[in-house]
């Protein structure tokens, strides 16, 4: 009988054990928090920079730009109209011609898909550099748009198309915004 009540204490110990070194309660300052949300806050406080041969690229091609929170950076080329502009969770519609910083070699365009480019602002199928874009931005707007590699493909890139760490030049055009498509 006492066997079963060592082994059992054994095994609550190991577990016990196990759950928090897995979870790593020990190494935070708020234990109570899932260690995905930790180490999200902890990755959002990485400054990035733009590297220096995309620096200097910028200061000849965006003399003046406005840059936003996250670093994208953007001249506006023909003014808007209206009060509206994109929110998060919105549906727009915008034409787009994307070019490689580095060359201006293109890489796509709403002209090519025969239509402007509808998608929801903020969802994570989209770059992250889209909300950037379109932030403040109103209807008939254009804007000339450097986006960093962190707001486009990242350090990867996409296979057989982007390489890892480009920036991405946008010329965008704010078509129309729309209500948020329905959840169904």
């Amino acid at each position: 009988m006492r066997s079963v009540f060592y082994i059992t204490l054994l095994g609550i110990t190991l577990c016990t054990i196990a759950l928090v070194v897995r979870s790593g309660m020990l190494m935070r300052q708020n234990p109570g928090e899932p260690i995905n949300a930790a180490m999200r806050r902890a990755l959002a406080g990485v400054a990035y920079q733009w590297p220096e041969a995309d620096a200097a690229r910028l200061a000849q091609r965006f003399p003046g730009a406005i840059e936003t929170p996250n670093g994208a950076r953007y001249l506006v080329t023909q003014a808007g109209t209206g009060a509206a502009t994109p929110q998060k969770g919105q549906a727009v519609a915008v034409h787009y011609t994307a070019r490689f910083l580095t060359n201006d070699e293109k890489i796509d365009a709403s002209a090519d898909h025969s239509g402007p480019y509808n998608f929801v602002v903020g969802q994570p199928n989209i770059l992250p550099g889209w909300t950037d874009a379109l932030a403040g931005m109103q209807v008939g707007e254009k804007r000339l748009v450097a986006l960093p590699y962190w707001l486009a493909y990242g350090e990867k890139g996409q296979r057989g198309k982007i390489p890892g760490k480009a920036a991405l030049v946008l010329e965008i055009e704010l078509v129309s915004i729309n209500p948020a498509p329905a959840a169904s």
